[in-house]
């Protein structure tokens, strides 16, 4: 199966208020595609000045209750006060089957605040 090249950003802000998750780029939806999303590439920014914020990401639907799974969790970033983070996985490294849906602790991260990119396969 080819591979499908998809960049993209957050529509909705995911700010640390209660544990419900944001699509980390709008519109993706792997299980409707019959595909898996690989990430290869996540630029967040902490739109608080004054809070670090874990930035968690999940491999579930969106809006879905995080706060009694972690087997759905892949991994976590830790992002300072009014800073900005990249990072960069290997190939394959980063599979979500479900979705690339993300949480954070503390801080804000703003609409277009996350830019994702990656593929499906």
């Amino acid at each position: 199966m080819a591979r499908i090249y998809v960049s993209g950003i957050n529509e909705e802000a995911i700010v640390a208020i209660g544990t419900d998750v944001r699509k980390v780029i709008a519109d993706l939806d792997p299980t409707t595609d019959g595909r898996i999303f690989y990430l290869t590439q996540l630029i967040v920014a902490n739109e608080s000045l004054t809070a670090m914020g874990q930035f968690e990401l999940w491999d579930q639907a969106e809006a879905t209750d995080v706060s009694d799974n972690d087997t759905t969790c892949r991994g976590s970033i830790l992002i300072g006060p009014g800073d900005t983070v990249q990072v960069n996985w290997r190939d394959g490294q980063m599979p979500f089957v479900t979705n690339c849906v993300a949480s954070i602790t503390a801080g804000t991260v703003g609409i277009g605040s996350v830019q994702a990119s990656g593929y499906l396969a």
